[in-house]
């Protein structure tokens, strides 16, 4: 079986399993062969296999939204599948472009510095998806999309923020309150952060897919870099609600992560404080359809297409109620026309 029959069975199993597809080394390239023996002998095997895990998923695959699933749901795809041929969708890939790709990102970690592929390690280590290297398209709106040329391996500063904050942040011995944040980055954090909405009409049709992997069309699509940023932005933003662990704070502030001084966490439409204990305890004791906790668009994506850590926070379920689909000039333009119309409320 070549590689590419592979990789096909591998997607038409009944459940995904990416295991084997590890041998990428029966690609007859030179240049794959030769960049995996030097990773092999600057990575752990647990780590080795990992970074390969993350390439061939990112060179080869694709997470689509399956609309044949009785639940909501994504189903692995290979990138030159018939769906996307047919409807000449730019994720499209022919397999020798995917290989193209694999080359050229194994090539790129093989050569970095320890101090680079030091901080590809504790990414990786600290994912929170499987599969998961700082992989991602160059240019939202290149022709080819998924290709060699428009596909790298980023280490910038906010990605080097993002692995931080997450090393720390689940560590015990540095965070007293890490089982929580565990918890509210798999129960919260990482569908908002990460996944599209559902969206059931329009051009592009989506429901949890990546948002990098979503099509590039799509007001919902945001760059891999951008989603960590928002990843990192939650993160924070929780550690600056009122009443949050005093040692926590300390430690991020001693690690440059939080200001020596900051104010607290306000809902950006109704102003009021998010105090700590309350969202711990959702995090501990979660009510299935109900959250006083939200994460939202400040302005909405169908507006503005802006999925990055200056327009996304934590807003309460009354400021959630308020904003609707508005809106931040819009929600001001509301509430000051309340308070106009309403004089027996003012003080």
């Amino acid at each position: 079986m070549s590689y590419k029959e592979t990789l096909e069975a591998a997607v038409s199993a009944k459940n995904f399993r990416l295991e084997p597809c590890l041998k990428i080394e029966e690609v007859i390239n030179p240049e794959i062969t030769n960049g995996l023996h030097v990773l092999m002998k600057r990575l752990s095997a647990k780590l080795y296999n990992s970074f390969k895990s993350a390439i061939i998923r990112s060179s080869f695959l694709i997470e689509l939204t399956n609309p044949t699933a009785e639940t909501d749901s994504t189903k692995y795809q290979v990138r030159w599948v018939d769906v996307l041929k047919k409807q000449n969708d730019v994720r499209f890939a022919t397999y020798e472009q995917c290989v193209d790709i694999c080359e050229k990102i194994i090539q790129k970690i093989s050569q970095l510095s320890d101090f680079q592929l030091g901080i590809l390690k504790d990414y990786c280590s600290n994912s929170i998806y499987n599969f998961e290297l700082p992989i991602d398209y160059v240019d939202r709106y290149a022709v080819p999309f998924h290709d060699a040329g428009n596909i790298d391996i980023f280490i910038t500063p906010e990605i080097v923020r993002c692995t931080k904050i997450r090393s720390l942040i689940k560590d015990p011995a540095k965070n007293p309150k890490a089982e929580i944040f565990k918890k509210a980055i798999s129960q919260k954090i990482k569908v908002k952060a990460y996944q599209t909405d559902r969206a059931q009409t329009g051009a592009h049709q989506t429901n949890r897919e990546k948002r990098w992997e979503s099509h590039p069309e799509n007001y919902q699509f945001a760059f891999r870099r951008d989603c960590n940023e928002v990843e990192t932005s939650l993160v924070l933003q929780v550690c600056m609600f009122d009443g949050a662990d005093t040692e926590l704070v300390a430690m991020l502030q001693q690690n440059g992560l939080l200001p020596a001084a900051f104010e607290k966490y306000k809902c950006p439409i109704t102003g009021d404080p998010l105090k700590y204990s309350d969202f711990e305890q959702e995090v501990l004791f979660p009510t299935h359809g109900k959250s006083s906790f939200q994460v939202g668009h400040l302005n909405p994506l169908k507006l503005t297409g802006r999925h990055d850590a200056r327009n996304i926070g934590w807003i309460s379920d009354d400021g959630n109620r308020i904003q609707g689909s508005l809106s931040m000039n819009e929600v001001n333009e509301l509430l000051i026309r309340i308070f106009r119309n309403r004089p027996e409320l003012r003080p």
